[in-house]
Order: structure tokens, then sequence, then C-alpha cells
């Protein structure tokens, strides 16, 4: 195998169909009239449902922690905040940070710290997304991971010592920003098994669980109380690889997904504005919390996003706005995380089309309609919050059934039930047997796959 060079393009989801400049940081910190009218500190924190945005630097992306520009990312941070976000979440590029296994760049920390103490003026929490091996459709490959003799690729799930290497990361960055006020906790990764499979990472779900337990362990040790979270997107819920549903639902501080309709086709096979496109998010929060054994245990959409590539634009400020309110009222959502901020800059090559235009704002930070219907939605539920609708019909979903694997099987009888008024929750059939559990959660109805085939 040859040496892979540190950052190689491919499609992330084809397999699925100390601070220089003190002085002038100083006037950026306490700048701008975007947060003159922004809330007190900590004010969002209690909403019902929470929403942010995940960051994409509009001048450098996330080159950004290489070619610092705090001007574009204060510049940024205040178009973020103009929205009603609460918080962002970031990303950490594995290669640059730690591209030895037993040195952090020093650099890059501190740049850490001045992107949330950035935020903090602007009363922005911050989600640090760390082992960030694949983002955007981008390899970076730490250069440790791979032998210059015989081209060996370390498996930073199983290998003992690269997990213990992860391990030393999070504490080095805790070290740095744990007790930061801005700091909500470690997300471990953006969607690493998009890392792993094109490197030839063979995962079982048992190691995957494992290597969670394992980082989520050191990340309540070295931040605790945090919010610690694994971000995933729909592929071990459609297969049953890498992480098992059960270990997802109940590691880390919630369950965080990534619910893209667009990404596993959902958009193109049943149309833009079609219940299964627009409720789709709503249908991932009911399928995961199924899952969950802790009753107070939430669900977070990490990201979820639209493109033009998928729908007309004229159909995506709809679009959007049906999405959030079909998952806003779910009663164990904790927030909803856009994907993403800013336009990818158009002078950067080598990205899938679509990533280009995925912003609420373009890359010359100008807001777009996507952005000004979210801006209007967290407007409206900040005067008048969401309140959890009852979901008293569930669909029970049996045990040993891959969800959504072929969407025929359960996917599209949870829409039958949408189009039919109900909102609808789901239930393992393992529970469905379980009174206490089924009156915990208001649940009266249950409706098997057998009695909707007669």
């Amino acid at each position: 195998m040859p040496e892979l060079p540190a950052t190689t393009s491919i499609d992330r989801r084809k397999f699925f169909g100390v601070t220089a400049g003190a002085a002038a940081a100083s006037t950026l910190l306490t700048s701008t009239a975007a947060h003159a009218d922004a809330p007190a500190p900590g004010r969002h924190r209690h909403r019902r449902v929470r929403f942010g945005v995940n960051y994409v630097p509009s001048k450098n992306w996330w080159f950004s922690w290489s070619d610092w520009d705090r001007t574009s990312i204060a510049a940024d941070l205040d178009d973020i905040a103009s929205l009603g976000m609460d918080h962002i979440r970031i990303m950490l590029v594995w290669s640059e940070l730690q591209p030895n296994s037993t040195y952090a760049r020093g650099e890059h920390l501190d740049r850490l710290e001045e992107l949330l103490d950035l935020a903090d003026r602007r009363h922005l929490d911050v989600e640090v997304t760390v082992f960030n091996g694949a983002v955007s459709g981008v390899l970076f490959v730490p250069p440790y991971l791979i032998s210059n003799s015989d081209g060996t690729v370390r498996n930073v799930f199983t290998d003992p010592e690269m997990i213990e290497r992860e391990q030393w990361l999070l504490a080095q960055i805790a070290e740095r920003i744990g007790r930061h006020r801005r700091f909500m906790g470690f997300d471990l990764s953006n969607e690493i098994h998009w890392f792993g499979k094109p490197l030839g990472m063979a995962v079982t779900p048992a190691q995957g669980d494992a290597w969670h337990t394992a980082l989520f362990d050191t990340c309540e040790k070295v931040a605790p109380g945090k919010i610690h979270v694994s971000g995933i997107d729909h592929w071990p819920w459609q297969n049953n690889d890498y992480w098992s549903r059960h270990g997802l639902a109940t590691s880390g501080t919630m369950t965080a997904n990534h619910t893209w309709a667009g990404w596993t086709q959902v958009i193109q096979r049943y149309g833009s504005l079609s219940t299964s496109s627009t409720h789709y998010s709503e249908f991932f929060v009911e399928l995961i919390n199924a899952f969950h054994t802790d009753l107070k245990r939430k669900v977070w959409i990490e990201e979820t996003g639209v493109s033009t590539v998928w729908m007309d634009a004229a159909d995506i400020p709809p679009w959007t706005e049906r999405s959030i309110r079909a998952m806003a009222d779910c009663p164990d959502l904790f927030g909803i995380t856009w994907w993403d901020s800013h336009d990818l800059n158009a002078k950067l090559s080598g990205y899938v089309n679509l990533e280009y235009d995925l912003g609420l704002f373009t890359n010359d930070r100008k807001l777009k309609p996507i952005g000004k219907t979210i801006r209007k939605l967290i407007a409206e539920y900040d005067a008048r919050p969401p309140a959890p609708a009852p979901r008293e019909t569930a669909l029970v979903l049996p045990d040993d059934m891959i969800p959504a694997a072929d969407f025929t099987t359960f996917f599209d009888p949870f829409m039958n039930l949408v189009d039919q008024g109900k909102r609808p929750s789901v239930v393992l059939q393992s529970r469905s047997d379980d009174t206490a559990y089924l009156e915990a959660r208001g649940i009266t109805h249950l409706i098997t796959l057998d009695q909707l085939r007669t």
C-alpha cells in the first residue's frame, strides 16, 4: 500500500448511495453591533430546544487553524449571533493538532482558546469536535497512523497505544479549555467511520462500543459534567457496522445524530416537500429514543441541512421550516445544530459540489433565505417555546430489524402514520409488554408491523 498524503479528497457519504496580537484581539473580542443586542450570558442555555450551527469559517475553512484570521472569524461569529443561535460546533483538524502521537501543537491550542473567547463575547457556547479525520469529504490523516515502511495503517479504534494517545490528547485540550465557561463539551469525532472505512479499519460493533466507553470515560475524567457526545450519522443505525444501536443510545451524555435526508436519498426518492423528507429528522429522534434505557436521556440533532443539489432553491425555506417544526416538539430533543454557518469558499477545490452551498450565509456573509427562515423560527420559539407533543401511539420495532435499511419495512409505515395525523413514537418489541415503561413514555396504543400488513 503506498504512503497516503496527510489530506486526501473523498466523498465521505458515497459509501451509502497564547494569542498573538493581544491588543488587536481584545478589540475584536468586545466588538460589533451584532452582540450589542445579544442576550445575557447563559440565558439561552435554558431553552427547551437549543439552536446552534456548525461553524465553517468563511475565509479559510478549517485551514484557519494554520491560517488564523481573527478579524474574519469574529465577523463570522457576529453573523451567527445575529440569528439568535446559542451555540456552535467546531472542527479541530486531527492531523494538524496532533501530527505526532506524543505532541499537540501549542499554537493550535492557543487559537482554540481564543475562539472560545471570541464566542464568549457573542454569548455562544462551543462544542469541540476532536478526532476529525474526515470533514466535508476530505481526509486528514495523522502521519503516525501509517507505517512509512510498509503502509500499514494503525487502527484508531482497537490499537491500545492509539487509544491511549487519543485519551492523552483529550486531556491536553481539557487542560487548556476545560474550565472555559463557553466549553460545552467534547464531540469525539465527526462521523469517524467515514475516516476508518477508506483506510481499511475494520471495526465490529463491540469494538466500536468499547472505543466509545474508553474515550467517554476519559472525557468525563478530564472535563466532568460537560456534554460529551459522538457525532454519528445514519450509517450505524441503518447497518450493523462500527457501533451497536444500543451502544450508541447508552454512551456519552446524550445521543447525537446527523440527519441528512439528501445523503440518504430520501429527498430524491420521496420528493423535497414530502412527509418522508420533512419528517426525516423527527423519525430519527423517535427511533433513537426507543433504544434509550434512561428515559431522561436526550437526542441531539447535531447536523442537518439541505443543498440546491437536492432540491430547488425555492423549496429550501419551506423544507427547513417544516423539518424544524416536526422535530421541535419531540419531547426528548435537546437541540438542533444546522450544517452550516457559511457557504464554502469557492476558491477551495476538491469538495463535493453540494458542500459549497450548505450555509445560512453566503461566503461573503450575506444572509440567505434559509438563514432568514431559521432566524424567524428561533425568535418565535423564544417567545413561545415549542411544547412537547403527546405521542400516545407507538410503532413497534422488532429488536433484530435494521431500521430503515430499505425504507419500506419500517420507515414508510412510520410516515404513513404521520400522514394519518398521528405523532408516532417508536418502541422496541422487547419493551412492548413493559407497562411501567410505556406509561412513563405516555404511550397508550401500540401498532405492530403485522397489523399494518393485514
